[in-house]
């Protein structure tokens, strides 16, 4: 499937997602401050998953990309509760793939949720950027 989905959050906004049906834990794409679910690293993975037959799932954190939000809200927190809520929409183990922001969400979302990690892969984790960018 490619078609834009949406999740819903208690709050009234909304993550942006797409996913691709297969087996296997589903890989969960967790990109960087800034970036979108159409990066090269989350089309590559995409593409990789329907080769595969993976089950996979890229989503817009909380003001980026598709996803609703305002700038001026957005927090660390909030894109850990984003990516928990994803985790728990998801049936079955999930694989975080995080890349730089991305990787400081997915070690703290596997923190939450370490019952359903399958697999965790960080890509030049930026855990601390807040303390220098933020």
């Amino acid at each position: 499937m490619t078609d834009i989905q949406i999740l819903h959050r208690p709050d009234g906004e909304t993550l942006a997602l797409k996913r691709v049906d297969g087996d296997g834990p589903t890989l969960i794409w967790i990109g960087g401050f800034r970036s979108d679910m159409e990066g090269s690293k989350a089309l590559v993975l995409d593409a990789a998953a329907r080769e595969r037959g993976w089950a996979y799932v890229r989503y817009d954190h909380f003001a980026h990309g598709r996803s609703s939000g305002d700038w001026k809200k957005a927090t660390i927190g909030r894109w850990r509760e984003d990516a928990v809520a994803l985790i728990d929409s998801l049936a079955g183990p999930v694989s975080l793939i995080g890349s730089s922001m991305g990787g400081g969400v997915a070690l703290l979302a596997a923190l939450a949720r370490p019952e359903r990690m399958a697999g965790l892969v960080l890509i030049n984790p930026a855990q601390d950027f807040t303390e220098r960018l933020m």
